[in-house]
C-alpha cells in the first residue's frame, strides 16, 4: 500500500464495510532503489542468506511468530527481491545474533558486519515506511527487538502503520486467506506487547487504550484473540532442529505472554497513569488503604495466571539441546508482580497506618527476595534464547526496586540488607553480561537508577 496520491489505485475489498487502497509497487518511482537496496543487503550476507533464513526460524521465529514460514520461504526460495528491503535485513540481522548455533556461520571466515547491516535496515525502513505493508510492521518489531534508544518514535510509527493497514480491526468475517488473517492476529498482539511493555522501556504512556481490557464492545482495540490455530506450522517439521527452540512451547509462550500483558496493562492503567498518579488524583484521594483495595483483583489474577502455566512453561522445564523462552516468560511475570508493589510503596506516607506500612514492605520485601532468586535461576538455555526488548527494562527494575526499599528504609540494618541486595544484582548481571546482551543493558540501566554503590553504602553507614 502507497499513501502517495500520484500513482494509480485498486480497492481491495476485504467485506463489505472494509476495503483498503493498494498502489502497484512496480508503478513506484522508487522500486528501482528498492531493489538496489535488496541487491546491497545480499551482498552483505553473501553467501550466507539461506543459512542465516534457516537460523531465524530455528530459534527467532519459534518465540516471536509474526511471519508466516511457509509464505517467507516460497518466496525467498523465487527470489530475495521478492522482498521488502527492511525485512529482509531484519531477519539477517536478528540471527546474526545467534551465529554461534549454527555451524556453517560460527566457522565462517568473515562474519557479515551486523552494524552495517542494521545501518540499512534502518535507512530502508525510512523508505518503505513511505508505502506501507504487512512487511513494513514486520521489519519495525523485529528491529525494535534489538534497539536500546529509548528514543525513538518508531513504536508511535508503527501503530499508526499498523492502524493504516487495519491490524486493530477484527479480520475474521474478512475475504483474505486463512494464513494471512492468523498472520494479522499474531501481528496485531505483537503490536500491542510492544506498546504496552514500552511504557516501562520508554517512560512514556501507552498508545493504545486501555479500555480493551475494561469493555470490549466499546474499544477501538477490536482483534479477536490469537489461539494456536493461527500458527500454521506442522510441528513434525521443528523435530530436527538441534540447539534451536521447541516451537510448541515457544508458542504457548506467545499466547502466555498476550494474557501477562493484558494484565500487566491494566495494572499500569491502575497505579501508573497520569491521572491516576498526579497530585490530587485517584490514588492520593483513596491512600494506602483504597489503593490495597485496587490492588488485590489484579494480584488475584496474576496467581491465577502463573498458576494455569503448563508444564512446559514451567521456569524448570528445559528439553535437552534446546533454548528455553521460559526465563523471559518468567522475567515478565517478575516484573509485572514488582511494577504493583513499587506502586503501593510509593503511596506510603508517614502518616499511613503502621500494621498497613508493615504489611506492604514485607510484602515487597518477599517479592524482591523472589526476583533475585529468579534472575540467579536462569540457565544459560534461558541466557541464550530469544529475550524480548523489555527484559533490559525489567531486570533493571529489580535495581530499582532494592533503591526504592533502601531509601525508604525506616532502619539502617534494614537499609543496608538492601544495599546487599543491590550489589549481588550488580554482579549476577556481571558474571552474564559477556553472554547476554540484555543483561549487558540492564547493567548499564542499574548503574543509571541507582548510581554509585559505593556512594550507596557510605551514605547507609555514615550514621552507624
Amino acid at each position: 500500500m502507497s499513501l502517495s496520491g500520484n500513482e494509480r489505485c485498486y480497492p481491495r475489498r476485504v467485506n463489505q464495510s472494509t476495503a483498503f487502497m493498494t498502489y502497484p509497487d512496480k508503478d513506484s518511482a522508487s522500486e528501482m532503489q528498492r531493489i538496489t537496496d535488496l541487491d546491497r543487503i545480499e551482498e552483505s550476507i553473501r553467501p550466507l542468506g539461506p543459512t542465516l533464513v534457516n537460523l531465524y526460524f530455528r530459534i527467532m521465529h519459534r518465540t516471536f511468530p509474526i511471519l508466516d514460514q511457509g509464505v517467507f520461504l516460497e518466496k525467498y526460495a523465487r527470489s530475495y527481491h521478492e522482498f521488502s528491503p527492511p525485512l529482509l535485513a531484519a531477519v539477517y540481522l536478528v540471527a546474526l545474533d545467534w551465529k554461534l548455533f549454527d555451524r556453517t556461520l560460527a566457522t565462517a571466515p568473515r562474519t557479515p558486519d551486523a552494524e552495517a547491516l542494521e545501518d540499512l535496515a534502518m535507512r530502508t525502513m525510512a523508505d518503505d515506511l513511505k508505502r506501507p505493508k504487512l512487511s513494513t510492521l514486520q521489519a519495525g518489531l523485529l528491529l525494535l527487538q534489538r534497539m536500546r534508544s529509548s528514543h525513538s518514535t518508531l513504536p508511535a510509527q508503527l501503530l499508526s502503520l499498523g492502524q493504516t493497514l487495519g491490524i486493530h480491526i477484527d479480520c475474521t468475517g474478512w475475504k483474505i486467506p486463512e494464513w494471512e488473517k492468523g498472520l494479522r492476529r499474531r501481528l496485531a498482539w505483537a503490536l500491542y506487547m510492544q506498546d504496552k511493555w514500552g511504557v516501562l522501556v520508554h517512560g512514556r504512556p501507552s498508545l493504545i487504550p486501555a479500555q480493551i481490557d475494561e469493555d470490549e464492545g466499546t474499544s477501538d482495540w477490536d482483534v479477536g484473540a490469537c489461539t494456536l490455530n493461527d500458527f500454521p506450522e506442522d510441528a513434525t517439521e521443528e523435530e530436527n532442529g538441534d540447539g534451536g527452540v521447541d516451537g510448541a512451547a515457544g508458542r504457548a509462550a506467545f499466547l502466555q505472554s498476550i494474557e501477562l500483558t493484558k494484565i500487566f496493562s491494566r495494572i499500569v492503567s491502575t497505579f501508573c497513569s497520569i491521572g491516576a498518579t498526579k497530585k490530587g488524583g485517584l490514588l492520593e484521594r483513596i491512600g494506602p488503604s483504597g489503593a490495597m483495595s485496587l490492588a488485590k483483583p489484579l494480584a488475584m489474577e496474576l496467581r491465577e495466571w502463573h498458576a494455569a502455566l503448563p508444564a512446559s512453561l514451567q521456569l524448570e522445564s528445559t528439553p535437552s539441546l534446546r533454548l528455553s523462552t521460559n526465563g523471559a516468560l518468567h522475567l515478565s511475570h517478575m516484573a509485572t508482580e514488582l511494577t504493583i508493589h513499587r506502586a503501593l510503596l510509593r503511596i506510603l506516607t508517614p502518616d499511613s497506618a503502621p500494621s498497613l506500612r508493615s504489611a506492604i514492605r514485607t510484602a515487597a520485601r518477599a517479592r524482591l527476595t523472589s526476583a533475585m532468586n529468579l534472575i540467579e535461576s536462569f540457565q544459560p538455555e534461558h541466557i541464550q534464547s530469544f529475550w524480548g526488548f523489555a527484559a533490559a527494562a525489567q531486570v533493571a527494575l529489580v535495581g530499582a526496586f532494592a533503591g526504592l526499599l533502601w531509601a525508604t528504609s525506616p532502619q539502617m540494618d534494614e537499609a543496608a540488607g538492601y544495599v546487599e541486595q543491590l550489589e549481588k544484582l550488580r554482579w549476577v548481571l556481571q558474571v552474564r553480561a559477556y553472554a547476554a546482551p540484555f543483561a549487558r543493558e540492564a547493567l548499564r540501566m542499574l548503574h543509571e537508577e541507582v548510581g554509585d554503590l559505593a556512594a550507596v553504602k557510605a551514605a547507609t553507614f555514615r550514621d552507624s
